[in-house]
């Protein structure tokens, strides 16, 4: 083997330890009881995603809710067949069964996958606020994309929520249609918000 070939074997395995111990540390560093969580819900996830799906069953207690959303690239082009992760508390505010004890993964989470102008929809019910009183009723997204990663979506709150503050209503504001305080609107009886998420230019683990 000449000089070159040796020092390009060695260049490459740098680059390797350097990008293989970049993912370790970033991995390590994710909540991780979440990322059991999350790991199990991979394993269970549909063979097929539609761009509409479920985050609750149908016979699950609690107000319905429709769930819109649109998912772009970094420079606001709609974002074709990324996949959607979704879930949030049940009506009693709890993410894990009975006292949050019964389960290791989320009870009320589901999948979508984006059509070919970016949209997907989730049907649900409108989540408690956290039972012991901690944060109001919300909804997290964690977004799967070929060119993009895995990614934490901003987690989207609801207008008419008394507990958010002036300064998180601002906030909100100013990131303009892709603000994470979601108008709720009511259509046939249903309460329905609508989201957009943009992506970020690499995944976050």
């Amino acid at each position: 083997m000449g000089f070159k070939s040796k020092l390009m074997g060695k260049g490459m395995a740098i680059f390797f330890i350097t990008i293989f111990g970049f993912s370790c540390s970033v991995y390590s560093q994710v909540d991780q009881r979440w990322l059991r969580s999350w790991n199990e819900a991979i394993k269970m996830k549909p063979a097929e995603i539609a761009a509409t799906g479920s985050i609750a069953p149908k016979d699950e207690p609690g107000e319905p809710l429709v769930i819109r959303g649109r998912i772009y690239t970094p420079d606001n082009t709609p974002a074709t067949a990324v996949l959607i992760h979704a879930y949030h508390r049940d009506s009693k505010g709890f993410d894990f069964g009975k006292n949050d004890s019964e389960l290791t993964t989320w009870r009320l989470q589901g999948w979508a996958k984006t059509d070919q102008d970016g949209f997907f929809t989730f049907k649900t019910i409108r989540p408690a606020p956290d039972h012991i009183g901690r944060e109001g009723p919300h909804i997290h997204f964690t977004v799967v994309s070929e060119s993009y990663g895995r990614q934490w979506a901003p987690t989207v709150f609801f207008s008419d929520d008394p507990s958010l503050s002036a300064s998180q209503r601002n906030e909100s504001k100013k990131a303009g249609r892709f603000g994470w305080i979601a108008q709720v609107n009511k259509e046939n009886g249903v309460q329905t918000i609508t989201i957009n998420i943009r992506l970020k230019e690499s995944g976050d683990f």
